[in-house]
């Protein structure tokens, strides 16, 4: 007799506190379907943020499926194919197309809704995106280079049409006289969504100057700090990664790693570490080949080398090879019920 209730008969017999609880265990399927009971579930379902944030501490993995596209020394992680992943928040991910560089697109994997911006500036070499989980709010950033211009550009979604400059406190620094030498956007990681650094080498000769502008998103604020005088480093090789989620600019020789750590960015702090990396003797190519950190801490380092992705363990001081297949690749990603203003249905990555 259960079975056949109405649901919405039944809702009236349980306290909706008791219905929230049960709602917030259920599988996003199941609650993309639910919205039509009635206006209170859709409401709970769709517009409700602590819901939303509940459910998305309880809710399984979702399982997707991916390919790799390896060109040029750059790896892409491609869903379906005509879009790479560009960046990931909150169970949204922000795809590039793999055909126009201006098209952009923000999806929820999960309920199956997209949403295409505006088309990016001509120049984009990075794009990153924040989300607020208390309001929602939701903003993306656009690094572009083109000619000689150097500059962001910022899009609130819900509120922008377009894209409008973000300011910078001090323009020259984006616009310097002398020729950059390597210009590079390094996006927010898993555990500090939201922070970007934006690092630019410039000078001339001998004399090279690091600036590392941080910025936060929401707030659209930079910081800027200058890398100290007496760190040597290699500038056409540098390794710029996440060590303990903090920014790092490292150097490699004779076994060691020697990293300048950006603990603070606020407070300007730096601290520098050595890290012992003995897989360099076993392995000679490392050091003829350029080579890319992913990210580090005081157990590990992740980088990537050529078609393969390779951990090497700081404590036992082994290395550990990852193929990268070219078939089907699988990835585990945190739901969420999250739509974005303008959001449709869409088609979506397989995920199983």
């Amino acid at each position: 007799m259960m079975r056949r209730a109405d649901p919405v008969n039944a809702s009236k017999q349980l306290p909706f506190e008791i219905i929230i609880e049960i709602l917030s265990w259920l599988p996003i399927d199941s609650l993309v379907r639910f919205k039509r009971v009635c206006k209170n579930w859709c409401f709970l379902i769709v517009h409700d943020r602590k819901f939303i944030a509940k459910h998305m501490e309880r809710t399984c993995l979702l399982r997707l499926k991916y390919v790799y596209k390896h060109e040029a020394n750059k790896l892409t992680v491609i869903f379906d194919e005509s879009f790479g992943m560009a960046a990931f928040c909150a169970g949204l991910v922000l795809e590039k197309s793999l055909t126009n560089s201006q098209v952009f697109r923000i999806r929820n994997p999960a309920t199956h809704q997209v949403l295409y911006l505006p088309n990016a500036h001509e120049g984009t070499r990075n794009m990153d995106f924040a989300l607020n989980p208390s309001t929602h709010e939701c903003k993306v950033v656009c690094f572009y280079v083109k000619d000689s211009e150097v500059g962001f550009e910022v899009l609130t979604i819900g509120k922008d049409d377009q894209w409008r400059p973000m300011k910078h406190p001090n323009t020259n620094l984006l616009k310097h006289r002398g020729k950059p030498a390597l210009q590079y956007y390094r996006g927010s990681s898993f555990k500090c969504e939201g922070l970007g650094h934006f690092l630019q080498v410039t000078g001339d000769g001998q004399d090279w100057n690091l600036k590392i502008h941080s910025l936060d998103i929401l707030s659209e604020c930079f910081s800027t700090n200058t890398m100290p005088r007496g760190f040597y480093v290699n500038w056409w090789h540098t390794l710029v990664f996440y060590w303990n989620d903090c920014v790092a600019v490292a150097d490699i020789a004779e076994e060691k790693l020697t990293l300048l750590v950006l603990e603070d960015y606020k407070q300007h702090k730096w601290s520098k570490k050595t890290v012992r990396v003995t897989f360099l003797g076993d392995h000679m190519t490392l050091r003829k080949d350029p080579f890319y950190v992913i990210n580090a801490d005081s157990d590990g380092l992740h980088f990537r080398f050529k078609d393969r992705f390779i951990h090497y363990d700081l404590k036992t001081e082994t290395i550990e090879k990852v193929n990268i297949r070219q078939g089907n690749n699988f990835c585990f990603v945190q739901p969420s019920l999250i739509a974005l203003k303008g959001m449709k249905t869409g088609k979506v990555a397989c995920c199983i």
